[in-house]
C-alpha cells in the first residue's frame, strides 16, 4: 500500500533528530564526476567527449571545469566546452565566453557565440569568419551588455521580454484559443487538438455513424460573429454541417445548417451572437470512413480581414511575428534561469502562473516557453521556485518537467511529494498503463519496451535528491515493486548489451530501499532457481508471479531484471544455470547479466557452451516465404554468449570468436556480436580476426565495423582493391529493331502469390519488407513469339520446383538475367541464361538474397542484395541494398545503404540508375516507397519523387472506391507506394502505385495518373519505343486465387488496353522484349573506394519550410542510425514473426554551430546512415530531416537548405561561408552519445516523443535533452 504524503512527511521529520545523512552517490552525479575528471585526460578526444557529455547531461556542477577547458590546447575540446556552457553555464561563464570570441579557431568562436545567445537571451549577431575589425565591432556589443549586467538583479531587458504582446495588426484574437473542446468520438487526436494553435495535429473520427460533433467551451459567455473550421484537406470536407450554440452546454440552438460541399477552410459568418458553447456538427461528409477530420476551430468576434484568411494546412501554423514573439519569451525564460538574480524566480513564476493556464495541447512554441520556465525555476532555486514547481507535479502533461527541475533545485522537501505521486505516472504491478500520462506519451501500444517519460523523470529527480538516511529508505520501500515493474523489456524491441539510464536509476533506488537483492531473488525464484537469501522482514511483494497462460512472455518480462539488477558475484552460478534456459529470452538476459558482472570465472563455461553450440545454418531453413530465416531457436543465444565473452575480455578465446565471425553458417547478428566482442579484447589473435573480417566478410556492415575497431587501435584496413570491370568500355550492339518486338520473355507463375502479407495480391503496390525480398515470384521463364494472343509460348526454363523473379534482357538481346530460389531454400541467387535457353549458369551463392538484377552499360551486373548486412527497423527482415558485380559474378561490392530495401533498379538513358527505396524511419514513423536516382558508383543519391507529394497520395488513398484493403492503408505511415520505375521515351518515369500506373515529372513534384478502370490493377510496366507500355494487368480480386494477370499494351494518354496474351490458369508478368536496345553512356567513378569518409555541404539551413528555422536556427546536430542487425522473433518462437520493431540505435556524431550565413561543411563516415537536425541555442529541435541519407567514400554532397523547397538551386550571389574553413569533424570518436530511436506513433513525429529518445531512452548517458 502506498503511504500518503503526510505519512512520508512524518517519517522524514522524525529523522531530523538523527545524525545528518549524506547525499547518496547517485548514477547521475557519478557520471558527472567521471566526465569532470576526464576533462583532464591525456588524450584530446577523451577531453572533447567529456565536455560534450556534460553538455548532454546539463550539468551545472561542471561549469568551472568547462570554463577551464576553454583554454585547452585542442580546438575540438574548446569547441565542445563552449557549447556545453550553453546548457551548464551561468553568469560566471559570460566573461570566459566573451574572451572565446577571440579564439584563434573560427568554430570555437562561433560556438562561444551560440553559448552567449542561450545564456543571455540576447540576439546580438556575430560572424566568426568575418575579418577582425568586423568581429571587434560585434564583440563590443556583447561586451557592453555583459558589463551593464546588474550584480544581484535579474536583467531588466529579460524581464521586459516576458511581457505578452498583443495580437499583430490585422490578426484578430481567437476566442477559442486553448479552450476546452469536447468531441463525439475519437479515432486519432483529441478535442484539445482543435484549440491548440497547431495546424499539424488533428481530431479525427473513423467508421462511426453521422452525426459527429465538436463543442468548444469558451469559458464564459462571449460575443462572436465568425467561426472558422480548418478541415484536414481535400477529400475530407463536410457536405452537410450545422452550427449551434448554448449558454449551459445542455440546450443548444441551431444558428445555421447548410447542405453543400464546404471549403477546406470553412468560414461561417453569423450575426453577432453571445454564448459560451459553440458546436460544429457534421451530418455528412465526402469521406464516409472518416466522418470528421478537423485541424483547428477558431472563434472570432467579427469576420477576419482578407489578409488573415486562406492559410493552407501545409503553411506555417503561426505568423512570423508570432513566432518571433514566442521565441523572445522562451529565450527570456531560459536566460533568467541561467543568470538568476533578485526577482528572477518571481518573474518566471508570475509569467507561468498556475498549471491550469497551460492545457495539455499547446503549440510547440508555447510548450517550449513552459518547459523553459520550469527548467529556469530549477536553476534559480529558492522557495518561490520550489512552491511553483510543486504545483506542477499534479499536472499530467507538465509533471515530468517539474520533476526534472526539482532535481536541479536540490531541495529534499520534494522527496515525499515525488514518491507519493510516482505511482500515478508509472505502470502498475500488473503492467497496466499509467492512470496519468501526457498526451504525447500515449503511443496506442503497450509501453513494455520503454519507461513512461514522467516516471523516468520522477526516478531521476529522486536519485538526485534522496540521501542514504533510514527515513528515505523506508519511504522508498512501498514503491520499489512499481519501480521493478517499470523496467523496459527487450521483446518487440532492440536488444542492447550495456546498462541503460533507466536501469541505472532503478537499480540505485532499489539499492537505497534495501530491496535490489530481493527483486533479484524474486526473479530467480520465478525462473526456477532456488533463493539464495530469504525475503527481508516487511519487504513488499515483487511483481514476479508468472501467469502460466502466457508463460513465455511472463518469463521474458522477469528475465530483464537480471541484467538490470544483479550485482553480486555470488549470483553467478544461478545465472550460468539460466543461460541455457529453454526460453531463449531468459538465456539471453542471463548471459547479459553474466557479462555485466565481469567475473572471470564465467569465461570458461561460456566458452565451452559456445564451442559446443551449432551455428545457425546447421538448423536448416524454413521454406515459408514470410519466415526468411534459419530454423534455429530464437532469440539467438549465441549472440549474447559472444557479447558476454567480449565484456569479460576473454583473451584465450579470441580464436574461438574469430571462428564464429568467419563461419559462413553464422547468422548476421552473431557475426556482428563477434566483431564487438573482439573489439574489446586486446590480443594479436583478436586483431588478426578483425583484419580478416574487414577485408573479406560477406556482410558489408561486418566489414565496416571491423574496420572501425581497427581504427580505434590505431590501425587501418582499407577495402580490398577491386579488379577492373571487364569490359571497361561501353558495349557495342546491333541497332534496335524498329516496331513491335517479335518475341518477349516473361515470367509465368501461380495466380495466388505465396505471400502477400500486408500488401495487395495483385503484385501492383507494396510497402513492407514482410513479402520480400522480391515481390513477384513465379515458376519459370517463358518466351512468347509472335507477340499476340495466339502466339506460341515456349519454356525458356523448366524448373520442377522453386521460384524465379526479376528477369531482364541484355542490351544485345542475347541473354536474360534473373533470380531464383529453391523450394526449400529461402535464399535468392542470380542466374543467367541465353535467349535460346542454353548456357544456364548461377552467378551468386551463399546465405544471402541477391535479387533485381539488371545489366550495366559496361557488361557488369547491378542488383539488390542482403549482403549489405542490415535489417529493417520496422519488422526486422533483411534489407537489400544496391550492389555491383562483374559479369562472371566476381568482385561483388555495395554502392548504396539503407535500413529498408532498394528495389527494382533500372538504367536511365543518361546512364544513371533509377530505383525505388523502401524508406523506414524510427521504426514506425514511416514505411514508404520513394523513387531515387544515383550514379553507377552510388554517388549523388537523390530522391526524385516522394515526400513532397505525400498529401496527393493521402487524398488518393481515401478516394479509392472499392480499394479499402489492408494494402491501401491511409492516414498513417504507408502513404507513398510508388515502385517499379522505368524510363519512357519522353524522359518521364513510369511507375506502379496504389492508383495504378503513374508518370512522374518533370518537374519533381508532378505526376500524371494513367487513366484506368478502378477495378483493374497493373504491374511490371516496360515502355516501348512507340510510347506504349507493355505491362501485366488483372481485374482486382479479394481472393488471391481469383487473380488473373495477363500481358497487355497500355496507351498512356487514354489508358486504352490491348490484350497481348493471357492464360487464365497462370499469371503472366514481367514481359521484356527479346531485342537489342540502345546502350546508355558509361559514367566514370566519382568516389574513392578506399576513403573512410565523405563530406556534406549546406549553403544555408535558413532556406527551410520549417517556420522556426530562419528565426532561431543556431546549431546543427548530426545523428547516425546504427543499423538493426538482430531479429529476435522468428518462426521458431511463439508470436508473430513480424514483432521486431527495433528502431535504430542512434549516436550523435556531432553538434556544431552554423556559420553566420546559415551554412555548414562537415566530414562524416562514408556509407553510414545519418540525418541532420537544426537546433535553437538550447538544443530544441526546430528542423528535423526525417529520412536517412549517406555519402559514399570520398564523395561530397551538397544541398540548398533544410527541408527546402524542391528543385531549388543555391544562390550564387556570394560564396558559402562554411567553405572558408576546414570541415567540422563528425567522425566517430572515443565515444558518442547513443540512444534508442524508435517511435510507435505512425505518420508524424511528435516533437516530445523525439525528445524522449535522448532522455528516457538514452543508453550511455543519463542525458537531459
Amino acid at each position: 500500500m502506498i503511504r500518503s504524503t503526510c505519512s512520508l512527511l512524518v517519517v522524514l521529520l522524525l529523522a531530523a533528530a538523527a545524525p545528518a545523512a549524506t547525499r547518496a552517490d547517485n548514477p547521475y552525479d557519478a557520471q558527472v564526476r567521471t566526465f569532470r575528471t576526464m576533462l583532464s585526460a591525456a588524450a584530446a578526444p577523451q577531453r572533447a567527449w567529456a565536455a560534450e557529455a556534460l553538455g548532454h547531461m546539463r550539468a551545472p556542477a561542471a561549469e568551472s571545469d568547462l570554463i577551464t577547458a576553454l583554454g585547452d590546447r585542442s580546438p575540438a575540446v574548446r569547441k565542445e566546452a563552449a557549447l556545453a556552457l550553453s546548457w551548464c553555464g551561468s553568469r560566471k561563464a559570460l566573461p570566459a565566453l566573451l574572451a572565446a570570441l577571440d579564439d584563434r579557431d573560427s568554430l570555437v568562436r562561433q560556438s562561444a557565440h551560440a553559448a552567449l545567445l542561450n545564456l543571455s537571451g540576447m540576439d546580438f549577431p556575430f560572424d566568426a569568419l568575418a575579418d577582425e575589425p568586423a568581429r571587434q565591432t560585434q564583440r563590443d556589443a556583447w561586451k557592453r551588455w555583459i558589463a551593464a549586467l546588474p550584480a544581484d538583479q535579474a536583467p531588466s531587458d529579460l524581464l521586459a521580454m516576458l511581457g505578452q504582446a498583443p495580437p499583430a495588426a490585422g490578426n484578430p484574437l481567437n476566442l477559442a484559443a486553448n479552450c476546452v473542446a469536447a468531441v463525439s468520438s475519437i479515432y486519432r487526436g483529441s478535442g484539445t487538438e482543435l484549440t491548440d494553435g497547431d495546424m499539424q495535429g488533428f481530431w479525427q473520427t473513423k467508421q462511426v455513424p453521422f452525426p459527429q460533433s465538436c463543442t468548444i467551451d469558451l469559458g464564459k459567455g462571449l460575443a462572436f460573429g465568425q467561426i472558422v473550421v480548418h478541415q484536414y484537406g481535400p477529400g475530407f470536407e463536410m457536405t452537410d454541417y450545422e452550427l449551434s450554440v448554448s449558454d449551459d452546454g445542455k440546450t443548444f440552438r441551431s444558428l445555421t445548417r447548410r447542405k453543400a460541399k464546404s471549403d477546406v477552410e470553412l468560414e461561417i459568418d453569423i450575426p453577432p451572437t453571445q454564448a459560451r458553447f459553440v458546436r460544429i456538427t457534421s451530418h455528412a461528409a465526402l469521406n464516409r470512413t472518416y466522418p470528421t477530420t478537423f485541424r483547428e476551430v477558431e472563434v472570432f468576434a467579427k469576420p477576419r480581414p482578407p489578409s488573415a484568411r486562406g492559410r493552407k494546412t501545409d503553411d506555417p501554423p503561426q505568423t512570423l511575428p508570432a513566432i518571433q514573439d514566442a521565441h523572445r519569451q522562451e529565450r527570456a525564460m531560459r536566460a533568467l534561469g541561467f543568470l538568476g538574480g533578485s526577482g528572477a524566480a518571481q518573474a518566471v513564476a508570475g509569467a507561468l502562473g498556475p498549471p491550469k493556464r497551460w492545457p495539455g495541447r499547446l503549440s510547440q512554441d508555447r510548450k517550449s516557453i513552459l518547459r523553459g520556465g520550469l527548467r529556469a525555476l530549477g536553476r534559480i532555486g529558492g522557495d518561490a521556485a520550489f512552491d511553483t514547481l510543486v504545483t506542477y507535479l499534479d499536472a499530467p502533461d507538465w509533471a515530468r518537467y517539474a520533476a526534472e527541475a526539482l532535481g536541479d533545485l536540490g531541495d529534499a522537501r520534494a522527496v515525499p511529494l515525488l514518491i507519493d505521486r510516482y505511482p500515478r505516472f508509472a505502470r502498475d504491478l500488473a503492467g497496466k498503463e499509467p492512470t496519468l500520462t501526457p498526451v504525447d506519451d500515449r503511443e496506442n501500444f503497450p509501453s513494455r519496451d520503454r519507461m513512461p517519460e514522467t516516471a523516468f523523470h520522477f526516478l531521476l529527480a529522486l536519485c538526485r535528491l534522496i540521501d542514504d538516511s533510514p527515513a528515505h529508505a523506508q519511504a522508498l520501500r512501498p514503491i520499489a515493486p512499481i519501480i521493478v515493474a517499470n523496467l523496459p523489456q527487450d521483446y518487440d524491441g532492440m536488444v542492447l548489451y550495456e546498462q541503460e539510464s533507466t536501469q541505472l536509476l532503478s537499480r540505485h533506488l532499489l539499492e537505497l530501499a534495501g530491496l535490489r537483492q530481493e527483486a533479484v531473488e524474486a526473479a530467480f525464484e520465478a525462473l526456477g532457481q532456488p533463493r539464495r537469501l530469504p525475503v527481508p522482514p516487511g519487504a513488499p511483494a515483487m511483481p514476479a508471479t508468472l501467469n502460466k497462460k502466457g508463460l513465455y512472455y511472463e518469463e521474458a518480462r522477469v528475465a530483464v531484471w537480471l541484467p538490470a539488477l544483479v550485482a553480486d558475484g555470488a549470483d553467478l552460478p544461478r545465472l550460468l544455470a539460466l543461460v541455457d534456459h529453454k526460453n531463449r529470452w531468459v538465456g539471453l538476459n542471463a548471459a547479459k547479466a553474466v557479462g555485466y558482472l565481469g567475473d572471470e570465472r564465467a569465461v570458461k563455461p561460456l566458452a565451452d557452451l559456445l564451442s559446443n553450440t551449432r551455428n545457425e545454418a546447421a538448423y536448416g531453413f524454413s521454406p515459408k516465404f514470410i519466415d526468411e530465416e534459419f530454423n534455429d531457436p530464437t532469440p539467438r543465444l549465441r549472440e549474447a554468449v559472444v557479447r558476454s565473452l567480449g565484456m569479460l575480455q576473454a583473451r584465450p578465446h579470441a580464436a574461438l570468436l574469430g571462428s564464429v565471425l568467419h563461419d559462413e553458417g553464422t547468422v548476421l547478428e552473431v557475426r556482428l556480436a563477434a566483431v564487438e566482442a573482439l573489439a574489446q579484447i586486446d590480443s594479436p589473435a583478436a586483431t588478426d580476426a578483425l583484419r580478416r573480417a574487414a577485408l573479406s566478410n560477406g556482410y558489408y556492415t561486418v566489414r565496416m565495423y571491423a574496420r572501425d575497431a581497427l581504427r580505434r587501435r590505431g590501425l587501418d584496413a582499407p577495402p580490398p582493391t577491386l579488379a577492373a570491370a571487364a569490359p571497361s568500355a561501353p558495349l557495342t550492339v546491333q541497332p534496335p529493331e524498329e516496331g513491335f518486338p517479335n518475341a518477349v520473355v516473361f515470367i509465368r507463375g501461380d495466380n495466388a502469390l505465396p505471400n502477400y502479407f500486408q500488401n495487395d495480391c495483385w503484385r501492383q503496390a507494396y510497402v513492407t519488407t514482410d513479402t520480400g525480398p522480391t515481390y513477384r515470384p513465379g515458376r519459370n521463364l517463358m518466351v512468347l513469339s509472335p507477340v499476340r494472343p495466339d502466339g506460341k509460348v515456349t519454356p525458356l526454363t523448366s524448373f520442377a520446383d522453386g521460384y524465379v523473379a526479376d528477369c531482364e534482357v541484355s542490351y544485345d538481346g542475347r541473354k536474360i538475367i534473373f533470380c531464383r530460389r529453391e523450394q526449400k531454400d529461402p535464399w535468392w541467387h542470380i542466374f543467367e541464361i541465353n535467349a535460346d535457353g542454353t548456357g544456364l549458369r548461377q552467378l551468386t551463392r551463399g546465405a544471402y538474397h541477391d535479387i533485381n538484377p539488371v545489366y550495366l552499360p559496361d557488361g557488369r551486373i547491378l542488383f539488390a542484395s542482403s549482403r549489405l548486412g542490415t535489417r529493417d527497423e520496422y519488422h526486422g527482415y533483411y534489407c537489400t541494398g544496391l550492389h555491383v558485380m562483374n559479369a562472371d559474378g566476381g568482385e561483388i561490392h555495395p554502392i548504396a545503404t539503407n535500413v529498408g530495401r532498394d528495389n527494382e533498379p533500372a538504367i536511365l538513358a543518361d546512364g544513371r540508375i533509377v530505383f525505388s527505396r523502401l524508406e523506414v524511419f524510427y521504426s514506425r514513423l514511416k514505411t514508404e516507397l520513394t523513387i531515387h536516382t544515383c550514379e553507377v558508383d552510388g554517388t549523388q543519391d537523390m530522391v526524385v519523387y516522394g515526400p513532397e507529394r505525400r498529401e496527393f497520395w493521402l487524398k488518393l488513398n481515401t478516394g479509392l472506391h472499392g480499394e479499402d484493403y489492408a494494402a491501401q492503408t491511409a492516414m498513417t505511415h504507408r502513404v507513398l507506394r510508388v515502385s517499379q520505375p522505368q524510363q519512357m521515351p519522353d524522359g518521364r518515369i513510369i511507375c506502379t502505385s496504389q492508383g495504378g500506373l503513374v508518370l512522374l515529372g518533370p518537374p519533381r513534384e508532378e505526376e500524371t495518373l494513367i487513366p484506368r478502370d478502378l477495378n483493374r490493377a497493373f504491374t511490371t510496366p516496360w515502355p516501348l519505343a512507340d510510347g506504349r507500355v507493355l505491362c501485366a494487368s488483372t481485374l482486382k480480386a479479394k481472393k488471391p486465387k481469383d487473380v488473373d494477370l495477363g500481358l497487355y499494351l497500355v496507351e498512356p494518354n487514354t489508358g486504352e488496353l490491348t490484350l497481348v496474351y493471357n492464360d487464365p490458369a497462370w499469371a503472366e508478368y514481367e514481359a521484356r522484349p527479346l531485342a537489342p536496345r540502345p546502350v546508355p553512356p558509361l559514367h566514370p567513378a566519382h568516389h574513392d573506394r578506399s576513403a573512410y569518409s565523405g563530406f556534406f555541404v549546406c549553403s544555408t539551413v535558413r532556406d527551410s519550410r520549417e517556420p522556426n528555422v530562419p528565426v532561431s536556427g543556431r546549431l546543427v546536430r548530426l545523428i547516425e542510425g546504427v543499423p538493426v542487425t538482430g531479429r529476435h522473433s522468428t518462426q521458431t518462437n511463439p508470436g508473430e514473426v513480424w514483432r521486431n520493431h527495433g528502431g535504430t540505435q542512434t549516436r550523435v556524431l556531432g553538434t556544431f554551430p552554423v556559420a553566420a550565413d546559415g551554412s555548414f561543411f562537415v566530414e562524416v563516415p562514408a556509407d553510414r546512415l545519418v540525418h541532420f537536425q537544426v537546433l535553437d541555442a538550447d538544443k530544441r529541435v526546430i528542423g528535423n530531416q526525417l529520412t536517412w541519407i549517406y555519402v559514399r567514400p570520398g564523395e561530397t554532397r551538397s544541398c540548398v537548405g533544410c527541408h527546402e523547397k524542391t528543385d531549388n538551386t543555391s544562390s550564387l550571389r556570394r560564396p558559402i561561408e562554411a567553405l572558408r574553413a576546414a570541415p567540422v569533424n563528425c567522425l566517430p570518436s572515443v565515444d558518442n552519445f547513443r540512444y534508442r530511436a524508435k517511435m510507435w506513433h505512425k505518420g508524424r513525429l511528435i516533437p516530445e516523443a523525439e525528445i524522449r529518445t535522448r532522455s528516457v531512452r538514452s543508453i550511455n548517458l543519463i542525458a537531459r535533452e
